[in-house]
């Protein structure tokens, strides 16, 4: 008889959480599980991408990502006004700092959204906050299963997570799965009594299907073109992901003469700041806002350096995604990235701020040599993480 096994996330956008997601699903053994798949809301340009053995449940909380003020109208429409009354609140409470404002918004969300009527052998949260919060607190289950995809210590210092409801979760679930062994010791600095529940599994991509959409012909026309110098980034466009480091960055480069084109691709409420500072700094014809695209790899495939800028990460699924490609990499030094890359070997590792990655990346642009070696040792580790898809399995099957 097959196991029952509900994954819990919040939406399928265009984030490394998600692709991780969507790669675990693609793996599984389907005549070993009957997988049902529970979203906050059907959004996201990566739902398309959901496999067909995945029975897709409806969605729990309509328009959880959509603005109140955008999901009003739809919700009085159709009459859901506990959802449109949950939806002003949590937007009332914006005014708090994060953490303060996540425990009373989940003390809304919680009196509002259903139990799950099924009963499920393992339930999985996929994200942090509140799926980690409904699975512990409305879902049956033989095992519960929460995934933690920060670094604690960094989100503690910037006042997102509410530890209450955090402890509260890890006390009623069975395994809780941090992504990268610098996650795993931060999360136990705060909750060394849950420090026995904590397993490491780290993001993954399946690599043939990132290579084999880097293929897409249209797009690799038009970037075969540019001659100057590329430089890709992908990822969300918020503070914590370094994308000021990286705007910077570009500006310092092209002081020095360097003529290039840097590539941001991904979506995100700092769009129309960076959009001013590029003007403010004039360089419109180097940093370019592609937006979020559905298919980044080609810009991926045909750069000459990939740069993660981040100021935190758990497991970046990006990198992966570069490496899968074997793209020269700069990356800033993390405690995430020590243990993604390796300094020379399949990478940079530079300085967190703006200087230290236009040092890197010029290094890079002036020794073709060194790019050609980190080229080649990638594609020496291609395939390198068959193993999380077991070591899943271990945590499912006890």
């Amino acid at each position: 008889m097959k196991k029952k096994l509900l994954f819990v996330t919040q939406y399928l956008h265009t984030g490394g959480i998600e692709k991780s997601l969507l790669t675990l699903l693609s793996h599984l053994d389907y005549r070993q599980y009957e997988v049902d798949l529970l979203l906050f809301d059907h959004s996201g340009m990566l739902y398309k991408m959901i496999p067909p053995q995945v029975n897709i449940l409806p969605p729990l909380f309509e328009t959880f990502s959509t603005s109140f003020f955008r999901a009003a109208p739809e919700l009085i429409k159709s009459g859901k006004y506990n959802i449109l009354i949950g939806k002003l609140l949590a937007a009332g409470l914006s005014k708090f700092t994060p953490g303060i404002g996540t425990g009373i918004r989940w003390e809304v969300y919680r009196r509002i959204l259903p139990r799950q009527p099924k009963y499920y052998d393992v339930a999985i949260s996929y994200i942090d906050f509140f799926c980690n919060y409904y699975i512990t607190e409305k879902v049956n289950a033989d095992r519960k299963i929460v995934y933690n995809h920060m670094d604690y210590t960094y989100s503690k210092k910037n006042g997102w997570p509410c530890p209450r409801l955090e402890r509260k979760s890890f006390s009623s679930s069975d395994y809780i799965v941090t992504v990268a062994e610098s996650s795993k010791k931060s999360l136990e600095q705060h909750f060394p009594e849950y420090s026995h529940k904590m397993r490491v599994i780290q993001n993954w991509v399946a690599s043939n299907t990132v290579r084999s959409m880097a293929r897409e012909e249209e797009i690799n026309g038009v970037i075969r073109k540019i001659q100057k110098i590329k430089i890709v980034t992908v990822a969300r466009l918020v503070d914590e992901k370094g994308v000021f480091f990286a705007l910077e960055a570009c500006k310092i480069l092209v002081d020095h003469g360097i003529d290039l084109k840097w590539f941001l691709i991904g979506k995100g409420p700092l769009y129309r700041e960076l959009e001013k500072r590029i003007s403010e700094f004039s360089i419109e014809d180097h940093f370019i806002l592609l937006g979020e695209k559905d298919n980044p790899y080609p810009y991926m495939k045909l750069c000459d350096i990939y740069v993660q800028p981040s100021k935190t990460e758990a497991h970046c699924v990006a990198v992966e995604e570069a490496m899968a490609l074997c793209r020269p990499i700069v990356v800033t030094n993390i405690p995430a990235f020590q243990g993604q890359v390796q300094h020379m070997e399949n990478g940079l590792i530079v300085e967190s701020n703006p200087s230290g990655i236009a040092e890197g990346i010029k290094g890079l642009i002036e020794s073709r040599k060194l790019r050609g070696r980190l080229t080649m040792n990638l594609k020496r580790t291609s395939g390198r993480h068959g193993e999380q898809l077991s070591k899943f399995y271990r945590l499912i099957e006890g």
